[in-house]
């Protein structure tokens, strides 16, 4: 936000206290002059002080009433809080997030004890403690088991105040905001969910896109085909066509339009109450998750297939509009989207072909979608699938080697990432990147036909046909899918002939022959890690 001056800063600047001892360290920032002067709050009799030099700051400030260690701040908010719950048998209901609000919102906290009408309990608790946490900056209050909610609230102040009128107003403002809330949810409940379908045609998704009207019946379209290529049984379909022609119409209903945070949520709510099945009712309210970072994931296949049909929609259509992401902006908000995706599949071991869902994607959408846009969204989710392995704490240079051979398998690259790295730590491994390194070496640069055979009647030496052998036998335990270890136990065979192959054979023999018949069986063995892992990304190649 821009104030006085074209700096960004996220709150006004009023003054710039710098002090080194007694001695002002001058100099201007957003049109601000630093001094020796501070500010209390405005509300108390040292409003304005003046600070003799820099020993005398703490002092002072704590004799202005704030509070200016934030881990102070937070446990001194904490202990009044829950002293406060405890006074009406209730228990704190507190995020990670609403606290860190408001310590930054307040230097003298004063914690306040407020109370709301009974009668606002009938609707869902959602409503309830949304309205006091996102809009109010409130702390709902539960019984001890944490299922009911109790109708108080506490509520932190800022300052020296008159707790009593401080209560009251916010006592009023809560009442307010909670008979909007019935009013909203009460016209809601006058229509089944089916019926809120067709209103989706009046939110935009993208203007070449269409409506969310649009975009949901094009999630409706693929959701069978993509169940069965997550590999989920055709028992499941039912469920899911019918979830998917439920899915997002909350977003037509005056409780989610006033209260976006309850998208997915009041879908749920409105689909058991209009008699849907849990598993329906539970798979629409799961198409939104993740919502944020550290958000719980679709559990339920149904729920799954959904969240990840309606991500894959959402690239795919907005990356073949030319709305990517750039390195300073992404309104719309695409990498988090992307990241939920691999997510969803690498944590329920979800094994998808990419490429075959983005084409799938591709052929519903409004306008035509080129193959490299597909994989632009490709390389675009396979960053995502490499930020997500390496938050993890697995190697880089593993993420990367794996990625190469196969971002098109999320799941499978991320459990061969993990096998690989347990695998690095022991003393195989390096002998197995090694084994690969000297046959690639000698290729690299050269030009070999790809399609010359490799003739047994070209070998001079007993180490040729041993080696040959053990190629043989090793690729036909390979292949794309094979798992991280039975690479590495196959390919641990050829370690002592590769050995014994360089110690008695000379490769570029002059007989063109025979040096091209050797290169060919290097080639053969440099390949097999193809599909697996790019071996010359990791170190010690």
């Amino acid at each position: 936000m821009r104030w006085n001056s074209q700096v960004l800063f996220s709150r006004p600047i009023r003054w710039i206290l710098a002090l080194h001892g007694d001695i002002i360290v001058p100099f201007v920032f957003a049109g601000i002059s630093s001094g020796n002067q501070s500010s209390g709050l405005r509300n108390s009799p040292e409003a304005v002080v003046e600070v003799k030099n820099a020993e005398s700051f703490f002092p002072m400030i704590k004799r202005a009433g704030i509070l200016i260690d934030m881990k102070v701040r937070k446990d001194k908010i904490l202990q009044d809080c829950i002293s406060l719950a405890a006074s009406v048998g209730g228990k704190l209901v507190m995020q990670d997030s609403s606290l860190e609000e408001i310590i930054n919102l307040v230097e003298t906290p004063n914690v306040i004890l407020g109370g709301f009408d009974e009668s606002f309990l009938e609707i869902p608790k959602e409503i309830l403690t949304t309205v006091m946490q996102k809009h109010q900056k409130y702390l709902p209050l539960t019984d001890q088991s944490g299922d009911k909610l109790l109708p108080f609230f506490i509520a932190v102040a800022n300052g020296f105040i008159n707790k009593g009128v401080v209560q009251r107003g916010n006592e009023a403002v809560l009442r307010a905001r909670y008979e909007d809330a019935i009013f909203f949810y009460k016209m809601d409940t006058q229509r089944k969910l089916s019926e809120f379908r067709g209103s989706l045609s009046s939110i935009l998704f993208h203007e070449k896109l269409g409506s969310m009207h649009d975009k949901m019946i094009r999630v409706e379209k693929i959701v069978s085909k993509l169940a069965l290529a997550l590999g989920m049984g055709g028992s499941i379909l039912p469920v899911v066509e019918k979830a998917a022609a439920l899915a997002m119409s909350d977003l037509a209903t005056s409780v989610v339009t006033e209260f976006t945070s309850l998208s997915g949520i009041m879908a749920r709510h409105y689909a058991l109450k209009d008699g849907y099945s849990d598993q329906i009712a539970e798979a629409i309210f799961e198409v939104i998750l993740p919502r944020f970072s550290g958000d719980k994931l679709p559990k339920s296949d149904a729920g799954i297939v959904l969240a990840t049909a309606d991500r894959l929609d959402t690239l795919v259509g907005l990356f073949g509009v030319g709305c990517q992401p750039s390195s300073t902006a992404d309104p719309f908000g695409l990498r988090r989207v992307s990241y939920g995706l691999v997510q969803i599949l690498v944590e329920n071991k979800k094994n998808l072909d990419l490429n075959c869902a983005l084409r799938l994607v591709a052929d519903v959408q409004p306008i035509e979608i080129n193959d490299n846009a597909l994989q632009d969204v490709l390389q675009f989710v396979a960053r995502r699938l490499e930020q997500l392995l390496v938050d993890k704490g697995i190697n880089v240079e593993i993420v990367r080697s794996v990625l190469s051979e196969r971002a098109n398998w999320p799941f499978m690259t991320a459990q061969s990432a993990m096998d690989m790295e347990a695998f690095s730590k022991g003393d195989l491994f390096p002998k197995v990147i090694e084994a690969y390194s000297r046959p690639s070496r000698i290729i690299h640069g050269k030009e070999i036909d790809g399609d010359l055979e490799v003739t047994e009647d070209a070998f001079e030496h007993n180490e040729e046909h041993v080696l040959w052998n053990t190629y043989l036998a090793v690729a036909e335990k390979l292949h794309p899918g094979v798992g991280i270890d039975t690479f590495l136990k196959a390919s641990s065979q050829l370690i002592r002939p590769l050995e014994d192959f360089f110690d008695r054979v000379y490769v570029m023999a002059d007989d063109q022959r025979i040096r091209k018949n050797r290169l060919a069986l290097l080639k053969r063995i440099a390949d097999l890690p193809k599909g697996i892992a790019d071996l010359s990304l990791l170190p010690g190649f």
